[in-house]
Protein backbone atom coordinates (compact mmCIF):
# COMPACT_ATOMS: atom_id res chain seq x y z
CA UNK A 1 0.00 0.00 0.00
CA UNK A 2 1.57 3.34 -0.82
CA UNK A 3 2.16 6.39 1.66
CA UNK A 4 -0.85 8.54 -0.20
CA UNK A 5 -3.39 5.27 1.13
CA UNK A 6 -2.09 4.61 4.46
CA UNK A 7 -2.42 8.47 5.26
CA UNK A 8 -5.85 8.54 3.62
CA UNK A 9 -6.89 5.25 5.91
CA UNK A 10 -4.79 6.39 9.06
CA UNK A 11 -6.04 9.92 9.46
CA UNK A 12 -9.19 10.32 6.78
CA UNK A 13 -7.06 12.79 5.01
CA UNK A 14 -9.22 13.70 1.94
CA UNK A 15 -8.04 17.72 1.26
CA UNK A 16 -11.03 19.94 0.38
CA UNK A 17 -10.43 21.84 -2.90
CA UNK A 18 -10.28 25.62 -2.60
CA UNK A 19 -13.08 25.84 -4.76
CA UNK A 20 -15.19 24.41 -2.28
CA UNK A 21 -14.40 27.51 0.26
CA UNK A 22 -15.40 30.08 -3.33
CA UNK A 23 -18.91 28.71 -4.23
CA UNK A 24 -20.22 27.26 -1.14
CA UNK A 25 -18.44 29.30 2.10
CA UNK A 26 -17.65 32.47 1.02
CA UNK A 27 -21.04 33.41 -0.09
CA UNK A 28 -21.99 32.62 3.66
CA UNK A 29 -19.51 34.52 4.90
CA UNK A 30 -18.61 37.06 3.47
CA UNK A 31 -20.67 39.77 5.11
CA UNK A 32 -19.39 37.98 8.84
CA UNK A 33 -15.85 38.38 8.40
CA UNK A 34 -14.89 40.63 11.03
CA UNK A 35 -17.62 39.24 13.80
CA UNK A 36 -16.23 35.48 14.27
CA UNK A 37 -12.81 33.87 15.08
CA UNK A 38 -12.98 31.21 11.91
CA UNK A 39 -11.80 28.06 13.40
CA UNK A 40 -11.04 24.39 10.91
CA UNK A 41 -10.45 21.72 13.37
CA UNK A 42 -8.98 19.44 10.89
CA UNK A 43 -7.66 21.98 8.69
CA UNK A 44 -5.55 20.50 6.79
CA UNK A 45 -3.42 22.76 4.22
CA UNK A 46 -6.54 25.35 5.45
CA UNK A 47 -8.25 25.40 2.05
CA UNK A 48 -11.58 26.22 3.83
CA UNK A 49 -10.57 29.23 5.55
CA UNK A 50 -7.17 30.46 4.55
CA UNK A 51 -8.95 32.01 1.44
CA UNK A 52 -10.48 34.62 3.73
CA UNK A 53 -7.12 36.08 2.82
CA UNK A 54 -8.21 37.24 -0.35
CA UNK A 55 -10.75 39.73 0.89
CA UNK A 56 -8.56 41.33 3.57
CA UNK A 57 -6.59 44.17 2.73
CA UNK A 58 -2.58 43.43 2.64
CA UNK A 59 -1.99 46.20 5.10
CA UNK A 60 -4.66 44.69 7.57
CA UNK A 61 -4.19 40.84 6.96
CA UNK A 62 -1.64 39.89 9.92
CA UNK A 63 -3.84 42.07 12.23
CA UNK A 64 -6.99 40.15 10.77
CA UNK A 65 -5.02 36.62 10.90
CA UNK A 66 -4.32 37.05 14.79
CA UNK A 67 -7.82 37.96 15.53
CA UNK A 68 -10.21 35.85 13.26
CA UNK A 69 -8.63 32.75 11.53
CA UNK A 70 -7.65 29.40 13.37
CA UNK A 71 -6.53 25.94 11.93
CA UNK A 72 -5.70 22.91 13.89
CA UNK A 73 -4.77 19.35 12.24
CA UNK A 74 -2.95 16.07 13.45
CA UNK A 75 -0.28 16.01 10.70
CA UNK A 76 2.90 18.06 11.41
CA UNK A 77 3.78 18.01 7.95
CA UNK A 78 0.26 19.19 6.90
CA UNK A 79 0.28 22.15 9.59
CA UNK A 80 3.20 22.98 7.79
CA UNK A 81 2.13 23.45 4.26
CA UNK A 82 -0.80 25.51 6.08
CA UNK A 83 1.93 27.87 7.33
CA UNK A 84 3.62 28.17 4.36
CA UNK A 85 0.25 29.08 2.54
CA UNK A 86 -0.50 32.01 5.31
CA UNK A 87 2.88 33.08 4.84
CA UNK A 88 2.63 33.16 1.16
CA UNK A 89 -0.28 35.94 2.05
CA UNK A 90 2.14 38.02 3.75
CA UNK A 91 1.65 36.69 7.41
CA UNK A 92 5.02 36.29 9.26
CA UNK A 93 5.69 32.53 10.06
CA UNK A 94 6.18 32.59 14.23
CA UNK A 95 2.74 34.70 13.70
CA UNK A 96 0.99 31.80 12.01
CA UNK A 97 2.83 29.40 14.05
CA UNK A 98 0.53 30.54 17.13
CA UNK A 99 -2.63 30.60 15.03
CA UNK A 100 -1.86 27.02 13.24
CA UNK A 101 -1.36 24.37 15.55
CA UNK A 102 -0.62 20.70 15.28
CA UNK A 103 -3.49 19.12 17.85
CA UNK A 104 -5.84 16.02 17.75
CA UNK A 105 -9.03 18.10 18.18
CA UNK A 106 -11.11 14.45 18.09
CA UNK A 107 -9.83 14.51 21.70
CA UNK A 108 -8.74 17.96 22.78
CA UNK A 109 -11.01 20.95 21.75
CA UNK A 110 -8.66 24.27 21.74
CA UNK A 111 -10.58 25.77 25.38
CA UNK A 112 -8.25 28.96 24.27
CA UNK A 113 -10.60 29.62 21.48
CA UNK A 114 -13.67 30.52 23.95
CA UNK A 115 -11.73 33.20 26.37
CA UNK A 116 -12.84 36.34 24.43
CA UNK A 117 -15.91 37.33 23.80
CA UNK A 118 -15.71 37.13 19.47
CA UNK A 119 -17.27 33.81 19.21
CA UNK A 120 -16.27 31.28 17.26
CA UNK A 121 -17.78 30.23 13.94
CA UNK A 122 -16.51 26.61 12.99
CA UNK A 123 -15.90 25.35 9.40
CA UNK A 124 -14.37 22.57 8.94
CA UNK A 125 -14.14 18.75 6.83
CA UNK A 126 -14.10 15.92 9.43
CA UNK A 127 -12.43 13.78 8.54
CA UNK A 128 -14.26 10.54 6.97
CA UNK A 129 -12.95 6.62 7.56
CA UNK A 130 -12.53 4.98 5.09
CA UNK A 131 -14.82 2.11 3.57
CA UNK A 132 -14.31 -0.89 5.65
CA UNK A 133 -12.61 1.09 8.25
CA UNK A 134 -15.30 0.40 11.03
CA UNK A 135 -15.95 -4.04 9.67
CA UNK A 136 -12.61 -4.17 9.84
CA UNK A 137 -12.09 -2.39 13.77
CA UNK A 138 -14.66 -4.94 14.57
CA UNK A 139 -12.60 -7.86 13.63
CA UNK A 140 -10.05 -6.64 15.65
CA UNK A 141 -11.64 -5.62 18.70
CA UNK A 142 -13.92 -8.28 18.81
CA UNK A 143 -17.21 -5.63 18.98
Amino acid sequence: MNKTVDRHRLYGQHLTPENIFNEFIFPEIKDKLYDYKFVDLFAGEGNLILPILKNIPKDKRIDYFKKHIFLFDVQDEIVDSAIKRVENYGIPREIAEGNIKCLDTLQYYPEFLLSDSLPVYHITNPPYLYIGYIKNMKRHRNI
